[in-house]
């Protein structure tokens, strides 16, 4: 079905995002569970058929059992995060409850319409149709399974129609078939508008957490990403290292704002490259970042660490076709995980990058002396010269 309406590939985020979406509408899947229940019911009694009594009972079982799944989905849904194995298996189990149902209303669909009591046709034609528009609006989002299921559901009711013969019910079965194609179209717009809805979400979350420049975290995202560091380290230290370009400002007035801004991007691709994954990577302002690593297993650590960034930062650059050097100035701050919030690390971080400042030019060594008396009890905050 996918190929067929064109959908493209879900990246992981997306499909999450997109199961998510299963676990609601569990009010009206319990009504819709009562209805069968009743209706099923009423046409096992008018049928006087054994067979239809087990169809009604199966299928009012696993009606309910559907409720209690979106249940629990609605309950692992605050276990977070997740990764795509996990929501493929909750696709997988609503999938199957979902297909179990919708042929249990196939099944009285049809008995319905093999009836000789005229009243039973109408009455599982809105049974048909009622779990159809349900499925439609509540499962198109995951198009596959709300696709199946309005087939399952009507395919057998169109053939117990067409097979009576008589004019009126071709012409119901023949209603029924222009329905089911309406229903796959209406499944496929409104999957296509919430993907895009989602993905229009996700961008702007992205944007209003990333450096649109250096594709790095900005100072919102970079707070976020503080307390994963923190959960990530469990008992270990942390470490906070704030730093700065030493000659960027020649660089951007001698040749040009754009110089500049490739510069910018080089710079944060070779922080990417050094930093460990679990580490969190901020531009916080023009040539100013600020790094979130955790956690610190060995006391030298962090200073291994901004030893290699300094290293990589005054490697050249080849910029508009010019060979651009820049250095930096690193200060960091280690401390024991959860004793501190991020900006008293970030300003121990902060006076010992003016204490590596001072180091290199006299002009500042009174500012940098003021600067480095902050630096909180209990912290470590190490310049890097």
């Amino acid at each position: 079905m996918s190929r067929r309406f064109g959908y493209e590939s879900e990246t992981d985020s997306l499909f999450i995002a997109l199961v998510d979406e299963l676990a609601t509408g569990l009010f009206p899947a319990a009504i819709m569970a009562a209805s069968y229940c009743g209706v099923a019911s009423f046409v096992a009694f008018k049928a006087q058929s054994p067979v239809l009594w087990v169809i009604a009972a199966t299928g009012t079982l696993i009606g309910a059992s559907k409720c209690l799944v979106k249940r629990r989905h609605q309950r692992a849904l605050r276990d977070r995060p997740w990764d795509r194995q996990r929501a493929a298996r909750w696709e997988i189990v609503n999938a199957a409850f979902t297909f179990g149902f919708a042929l249990q209303i196939g099944c009285v669909a049809a008995c319905g319409f093999l009836a000789a009591d005229p009243a039973l046709p109408v009455l599982v034609t809105g049974l048909v149709f009622g779990y159809c528009s349900g499925a439609v609006t509540r499962t198109a989002f995951r198009p596959r399974i709300a696709g199946i299921a309005i087939c399952i559901a009507t395919v057998p009711a169109i053939l117990a129609s067409a097979a009576r013969g008589d004019s009126t019910s071709i012409a119901i079965a023949t209603v029924f078939t222009v329905f089911l194609c309406g229903g796959l179209e209406t499944i496929r717009y409104l999957y296509l508008n919430t993907r895009r809805q989602i993905i229009l979400r996700h961008d702007m979350a992205t944007l209003a957490k990333n450096d649109p420049l250096t594709r790095l975290l900005n100072r919102l995202g970079l707070r976020e990403a503080f307390r994963g560091v923190l959960a990530e380290a469990g008992g270990n230290a942390i470490a906070v290292h704030c730093l700065d370009l030493d000659g960027f400002k020649p660089v951007n007035d001698q040749y040009g704002h754009a110089a500049g801004d490739e510069l910018l991007q080089a710079i944060a691709d070779r922080l990417r490259a050094v930093v460990p994954a679990k580490a969190a990577v901020a531009r916080v302002g023009g040539d100013e970042f600020v790094i979130v690593q955790g956690p610190i297993l060995q006391p030298d650590e962090a200073a291994h660490l901004a030893q290699r960034i300094d290293f990589a930062i005054a490697e050249p650059y080849l910029i508009q076709g010019r060979e651009v050097r820049v250095g930096t100035s690193i200060g960091f701050a280690t401390a024991p995980p959860g004793s501190l919030e991020l900006d008293p690390l970030m300003a121990a971080a902060d006076a010992a990058l003016y204490r590596a400042k001072a180091s290199k030019s006299d002009a500042t060594v009174r500012r940098a002396a003021k600067r480095a008396d902050s630096v909180l009890p209990g912290l470590h905050a190490n310049p890097v010269s």
